[in-house]
């Protein structure tokens, strides 16, 4: 798997191609965490978390993700790259 450093625009370009199931680490509420993009929208991600997918035993679609907005997002993984944004 490859890194590569990119800035918040290019990191927000690749984010708006997404599909569903992509995974993103996300920064929220204080809290750092790995969730898989549910739907990208114009202000930004509704994820659900994998640790909610994890411990889910209920049907698909049963799980509620919630929306981020795209500044919380610290990395993105798309077909085995992971695109990271770069420190301020």
């Amino acid at each position: 798997m490859s890194v590569v450093q990119v800035s918040a625009e290019e990191l927000h370009a690749k984010l708006e191609k997404c599909i569903a199931g992509e995974r993103l680490l996300i920064e929220h509420e204080g809290n750092r965490f790995s969730a898989r993009i549910q739907h990208v929208g114009l202000f930004g991600v509704k994820v659900i978390p994998e640790t909610e997918i994890k411990n889910s035993h209920r049907t698909p679609g049963d799980v509620e993700g919630i929306t981020v907005p795209y500044k919380e997002i610290l990395e993105l993984e798309v077909k085995g790259v992971v695109y990271s944004l770069l420190p301020e």
